[in-house]
């Protein structure tokens, strides 16, 4: 094969990758979730504003301002957003790809290593009652990896510094949510492989093999449920708060925000993903009382360095390099 060849079938794949984020099902930033999201969306605005009005005859064009107001989306770090998009999940399809370290690898080594001293042999359960708890398990699992490995990702100097690409935004949209450094998602993903694997394994060795998860368009069902209550809304410009009770259960759009925001006493704050017990259990949880009118972003004298594409991607290996230096 040439170097046409392979250049071609390249960009093919990268073009297919980014594609993917869109029509797969079970992407959350797939065509499904996005629709709900602007409808969730439509509807918190609509009311908002006709009760502010008191009329609920309110006019399309403000509204769809108000929706996809052109200071955000046409924002220079909105911008920023896309070409990162386009560069992580189109020429950087490869990142995105399974090694040798998966849930199910880790998961076989936890089953072998049960026999092999423990003797067990249990069998696995496909009963409703053992899918649906199996279905739990891994949804539980899955959000204390993320939540944990993006906990690290704040104080652990080092990984703060490829965690930062994505606080650097100053404006947020679903976009937003996939503004990483490469280095940034490999962390992240490393963190839930294992919080998977390990939690697969247990159940292979207390219940056994052999139970199927409940998956809606082939995402555990808890997950691609929560991606429609409003998952894409988390990067936004609109508010939306479950009010105090659930918002000690669930992470809403609004917890979200305030873990952007610049705010001194909001740092470090409402690290979940779907649960927010889990903040609770490290001391990080942080519940809004009232619309917080915050601004995103990092400190202004680090700012500069993610305003340009070549700062995004090189800014945080040339900190982590001058990290190893200054503690040798």
């Amino acid at each position: 094969m040439n170097v046409i060849e392979l250049t071609y079938n390249y960009v093919v794949t990268a073009f297919t990758s980014l594609l993917s984020t869109f029509v797969t099902p079970s992407s959350f930033l797939s065509a499904g979730p996005l629709i709900v999201a602007f409808l969730i969306a439509f509807a918190v605005v609509y009311v908002r504003m006709a009760l502010r009005a008191g009329n609920w005859l309110v006019n399309p064009v403000k509204m769809l301002r108000m929706l996809f107001p052109k200071r955000i989306f046409f924002h220079h770090s909105a911008r920023m957003d896309y070409l990162v998009l386009l560069i992580n999940n189109g020429f950087l399809f490869f990142l995105t790809l399974s090694l040798v370290l998966t849930p199910a690898f880790i998961a076989e080594t936890i089953f072998w290593a049960g026999n092999e001293f423990g003797g067990i042999s249990a069998t696995g359960e496909t009963t409703l009652a053992h899918r649906i708890a199996f279905t739990i398990v891994l949804v539980l699992a899955w959000d204390f990896g993320a939540t944990y490995a993006h906990y690290l990702k704040h104080k652990v100097p080092l990984l703060w510094e490829f965690h930062k690409v994505h606080h650097s935004a100053e404006v947020m949209t679903p976009v937003t949510a996939l503004r990483r450094h490469p280095v940034d998602m490999l962390v992240g993903s490393l963190v839930t492989t294992l919080s998977l694997g390990v939690a697969t394994g247990l159940w292979f060795v207390t219940v056994g093999k052999g139970t199927e998860a409940i998956t809606i368009f082939g995402a555990w069902a808890g997950i691609y449920v929560w991606r429609l209550l409003g998952y894409n809304l988390r990067h936004s410009h609109i508010w939306i708060s479950y009010g105090d009770f659930w918002n000690r259960v669930f992470i809403s759009p609004a917890q979200h925000q305030i873990h952007h925001s610049t705010e001194e006493m909001h740092y470090d704050k409402n690290f979940g993903h779907i649960f927010s017990f889990w903040d609770a259990m490290f001391g990080t949880l942080y519940l809004p009382r009232h619309e917080e009118r915050v601004r995103f972003g990092i400190d202004e004298d680090e700012m500069e360095d993610f305003r340009s594409l070549g700062g995004v991607y090189l800014s945080p290996i040339r900190k982590s390099l001058t990290y190893f230096s200054s503690n040798r």
